[in-house]
């Protein structure tokens, strides 16, 4: 794989990185668990050229923030699961030690060619998105000034001569419908929060005792 090539291991106290240089070097950095990590991480890696640079991680959820910042940012961005990771290196061990699990994840990226990882962000805007207009159908009993209703809102209340709650509960089945599909077709997407909001029955279920 042409370029530089950048492993990152998260293991359970710190973030390891190692980078292979186009001149053959290894270069290694460490970072720790803090609110501002990722920006840290970041940051640090901007001195080597995004699309010169492909970077591989094993799947973590504050892997996935960075891997969605890498990926907009122009960086090649690869994931892989500790299950297959750990698959991979038994049945491809190596001449000699990798010496640690962050130099395994640079031979691996290397050796192996794992897929591109393709950025949530779109997803996650379009959610956000529907959210906000689900919080403007909600809240349309709170708008003194018609003119600042939802679009949607007024152009029904225009069409059927209604109010604009009768609107807007008219709306809001589409807009629920929309955000359940968006998360059925994007499940990495699902918070507990968004789990309780959209799919109490999912959580009935699982709760109901079984006879």
């Amino acid at each position: 794989m042409k370029g530089i090539n950048i492993a990152i291991y998260f293991d359970p106290d710190l973030i390891h990185i190692s980078v292979h240089q186009q001149d053959d070097s290894y270069l290694s950095h460490h970072f720790s668990y803090d609110d501002s990590v990722i920006e840290e991480i970041y940051q640090w890696l901007e001195q080597f050229t995004p699309n010169r640079t492909h970077i591989c991680l094993i799947e973590h959820d504050t892997a996935d923030i960075l891997a969605d910042e890498l990926v907009d940012n122009g960086y090649h961005v690869h994931q892989v699961t500790q299950h297959d990771l750990l698959n991979w290196f038994a049945s491809e061990p190596p001449a000699e030690p990798d010496g640690s699990p962050v130099r395994a994840l640079l031979r691996y990226l290397e050796n192996e060619n794992p897929s591109e990882y393709q950025s949530r962000t779109p997803q996650i805007e379009a959610l956000m998105d529907m959210l906000d207009e689900l919080d403007d159908l909600e809240g349309v009993d709170e708008v003194e000034d018609e003119d600042n209703l939802p679009d949607d809102v007024l152009r029904l209340m225009k069409q059927k001569k209604i109010t604009a709650n009768q609107a807007a509960e008219r709306l809001l089945p589409d807009v629920n419908e929309r955000i359940r599909e968006h998360l059925i077709s994007y499940p990495e997407l699902m918070t507990p929060e968004l789990l309780e909001d959209f799919f109490p029955e999912l959580l009935e279920a699982l709760e109901t005792p079984k006879h």
